[in-house]
């Protein structure tokens, strides 16, 4: 009888504990709960390594034996480590914590980008278990963390001639028109400059050849339109990339010799919903401000009419001593209609059509010298 009493108190005993701690971690279990997400760097450039740092902290005297915690993030991200994760649509990943009281837990997943573009953490949640791992409780975090992932640059050496010689081309006739009396700093020595524009005493300082920078007479601009809409839609994710490493390794040469860049697209803002337009700017930071843009140009989501956005910019007077550049796979006979009639105005255009080496664009104007192919594969 006695030992049967104990047994029955033992019972009592375990059941009193197992529903006392059910109604603890039922009630408490978030209580100096903190589960947060974050990157080593906010931002930087396509094909450069960052890291996701992953933190919890039990700030409380109740202990967590088992915490679940389960996030997404786009797959362009090439993680290191592969344990407790998948890939398929997105990048998955799946880890499990023990959290003593008073404990804090970090740990750091390198991983590569492999694309531009905003990515955000998504579908963060959090799982805990009580301590007989019966009992389950669900907290959906919402994350802050982003990373803007900034177009790759295309160096000169990776351009396709035909592309360099345009540049310089839009170079040489702007500078053509520059002011002694303006001066806007020094660069370093190249072949091409005149001895004149030498700055001896700035030189001597700095043991290497530079030479003075002077404004343009009337000061002349390049404005950028880029098309997010393509020919065909194979491979239509390729182009698209492609143009937008090629509008911004174009905008960082031109404002690297101080002249006034603007960019205007059909494609969208990921963030604001709104046609990514940048107004002019010959800076280090509207440089900055224009690849950001550019990182969040959302190709899937396109607005508006090109060849109409095109001519209703240019009607502008202003544009008239403008040298304008269209980046655009589509080339399709609307485009090439506004094309021409832009050109028939008397404005400097040129057309970039970006392209497989081994496809050839089929379009009326191809003879035309300012209408040049940028073959796909040179700076990727």
């Amino acid at each position: 009888m006695e030992q049967e009493m104990r047994l029955f108190f033992a019972l009592l005993a375990g059941a009193a504990l197992y529903f006392a701690q059910l109604y603890l971690y039922r009630y408490f279990w978030k209580e100096g709960l903190d589960v947060s997400i974050a990157f080593g760097r906010d931002i930087l450039r396509e094909g450069e390594e960052n890291e996701l740092i992953e933190t919890i902290v039990n700030d409380k005297a109740l202990p967590l034996p088992v915490v679940q915690v389960k996030f997404n993030i786009t797959r362009t991200f090439e993680f290191k480590r592969q344990d407790n994760s998948a890939v398929t649509d997105q990048y998955y990943r799946n880890d499990f914590f023990s959290l003593l009281p008073y404990r804090k837990i970090t740990r750091i997943y390198g991983f590569k980008c492999t694309r531009r573009g905003y990515y955000t953490v998504k579908g963060l949640d959090v799982v805990c278990k009580d301590l007989f791992l019966t009992g389950m409780q669900l907290w959906s975090v919402k994350p802050e963390a982003a990373v803007c992932v900034l177009p790759g640059r295309i160096t000169p050496d990776r351009m396709t001639r035909s592309v360099v010689e345009l540049m310089g081309d839009i170079i040489d006739e702007i500078k053509r028109n520059e002011d002694p009396f303006e001066f806007a700093g020094i660069r370093e020595y190249q072949r091409n400059d005149p001895m004149n524009r030498i700055n001896w005493k700035g030189s001597a300082r700095a043991q290497r050849m530079l030479v003075n920078k002077f404004y343009t007479t009337l000061m002349r601009r390049v404005v950028i339109f880029l098309n997010a809409e393509c020919h065909i839609k194979w491979h239509e994710e390729v182009f698209i990339e492609e143009e937008i490493r090629l509008a911004a390794s174009l905008a960082e040469r031109f404002i690297s010799e101080h002249i006034p860049v603007a960019l205007y697209s059909n494609g969208c803002d990921i963030i604001t919903g709104q046609p990514v337009n940048i107004d002019e700017g010959a800076d280090a930071l509207h440089l900055s401000n224009m690849e950001i843009k550019l990182a969040r140009l959302d190709a899937s989501s396109v607005k508006g009419d090109f060849a109409l956005m095109l001519k209703e910019k240019l009607s502008d007077k202003k544009y008239d001593r403008t040298e304008c550049i269209i980046i655009s796979n589509y080339r399709k006979q609307d485009l090439y209609d506004a094309y021409t009639d832009i050109k028939d105005r008397g404005l400097s255009v040129h057309w970039i059509i970006p392209e497989y080496g081994m496809m050839e664009p089929r379009l009326a104007g191809m003879g035309d010298e300012h209408i040049v192919k940028w073959t796909v594969g040179n700076g990727s």
